[in-house]
């Protein structure tokens, strides 16, 4: 695999992190256990817990500190596996996918409250999601080198 096609893939996985946490390192794993099904429920699991989780009232804003961090961190370790997965470089695309989950994050808020100024909240979470996760499929789709 080339190192743009890599990084490209790299960007759309730190955007997908941004938006929802657990898809920077779970995507990258669950593409890496084909045939592992017990591994990929757990993993499927993980994801629709944040998915619901970021529904419920109290939830800390994404954009705030330790919240963004852990977005940035699941990033960059999504990063590290995607590399591994397609024998990519490794800082770079941990680098990019790092850099790029702050800007998934600061999108997402703002779609949410643009969705929500005249239609219904859940219904602008339910399309970020479904943007989320295509984003992370199409970074991961084929990888499985590393396995």
């Amino acid at each position: 695999m080339n190192t743009s096609r890599t990084l490209a893939r790299s960007l759309a996985l730190g955007l997908a992190s941004g938006a929802r946490g657990t898809l920077g390192p779970c995507a990258p794993l669950c593409a890496r256990s084909e045939g592992r099904t017990l591994r990929r429920g757990l993993l499927a699991l993980t994801i629709a817990g944040e998915l619901v989780a970021d529904k419920a009232p109290g939830i800390p804003p994404r954009t705030s500190g330790p919240v963004l961090l852990s977005r940035v961190l699941g990033g960059a370790w999504g990063g590290a596996l995607l590399a591994r997965n397609l024998g990519g470089p490794v800082p770079q695309t941990v680098a990019v996918a790092a850099m790029a989950a702050p800007v998934g994050a600061a999108v997402g808020v703002r779609w949410r409250s643009w969705w929500s100024e005249s239609r219904p909240a859940w219904k602008g979470a339910v399309i970020e999601d479904a943007v989320a996760l295509a984003l992370a499929w199409c970074a991961v789709s084929g990888t499985t080198r590393g396995s």
